[in-house]
């Protein structure tokens, strides 16, 4: 080992003194808690899930289990929404921890083959993409999609009769860049967002929004196209945002909780009182 080290130093161009404090055999594992909720102790991070280090999100999904119990916590402690919403914590980001497990197993197995046929595969692919872009990814399989919360008590099934939607019910909102500057998602708000994109000549948005309010007084509306004054315009040529009609409330941490092809005040109604609860209404 120090002689590994003094190697490394060598080819650095390091000559000063040093000294190796640790070491050890580095073992990749693939751990998980059963639960990320005791009581009133949420696990977050490396406290609830291990995964190897070879660029399988491990940071990643520390971060985005902050973020998804902390703007719950924000809800439940301000009396916004009843103590069931801190019961999806664990589902939701234990989900997303087991969707990094198979991406951190093929990502173990890359890097130190368990056999012949996966060591062959790795010294093909190896030779190869050099001179062929196809076979790259098998050198990187990183997760790089945030997790889908598409069967989170949260989230409101889609229903799309007309086939419009580009959307998918639990993924992270896309973003979009604005004719007015910046993007879509440093417009919304501190709490649910519901985007909307008007057509020519509609009314009724503004009341619906009062309503709204009344289930989530943070709640922020926000119009794409349209003639309204505050009205918001994408200027990529975007295939999400550019049929009227299109309705997406949208979660403190930009994950879609619900969308529509067409406005429907029940059903956003009932969609935000799932997304505060994880109950359904009829």
């Amino acid at each position: 080992m120090r002689d590994r080290v003094a190697r490394i130093l060598d080819e650095i161009g390091h000559d000063g003194p040093w000294e190796l404090e640790w070491w050890s055999t580095y073992s990749a594992n693939t751990l998980c808690l059963e639960e990320y909720r005791c009581g009133r102790v949420f696990f977050a991070g490396d406290s609830a899930h291990i995964v190897p280090i070879f660029g399988v999100r491990g940071l990643d999904n520390g971060l985005a289990d902050a973020h998804n119990i902390g703007w719950k916590l924000a809800y439940y402690l301000n009396g916004h929404a009843p103590e069931s919403i801190l019961d999806t914590y664990s589902p939701e980001r234990r989900g997303a921890t087991l969707d990094v497990f198979v991406h951190a197993t093929k990502s173990a197995a890359f890097m130190t083959p368990p056999t012949r046929g996966w060591h062959l595969m790795r010294q093909a692919a190896l030779s190869l993409m050099a001179e062929h872009s196809f076979v790259r990814k098998f050198a990187d399989p990183r997760q790089m999609a945030p997790y889908i919360y598409a069967d989170s008590p949260l989230t409101s099934p889609a229903d799309d009769s007309t086939g419009s939607m580009s959307f998918r019910a639990g993924e992270v909102m896309p973003d979009a860049r604005l004719e007015q500057g910046g993007f879509l998602s440093e417009r919304l708000g501190d709490g649910f967002t519901v985007l909307h994109v008007a057509a020519p000549g509609e009314t009724g948005a503004s009341s619906a929004a009062l309503e709204l309010r009344e289930l989530e007084p943070r709640l922020t509306w926000l119009s794409l196209g349209g003639h309204a004054a505050d009205a918001l315009s994408v200027a990529d040529r975007s295939q999400h945002y550019q049929t009227a009609g299109t309705t997406v409330l949208v979660r403190p941490d930009m994950h879609i909780a619900a969308a529509w092809p067409v406005l429907d005040r029940d059903l956003v109604r009932n969609a935000l009182r799932r997304a505060l609860s994880g109950s359904r209404y009829e």
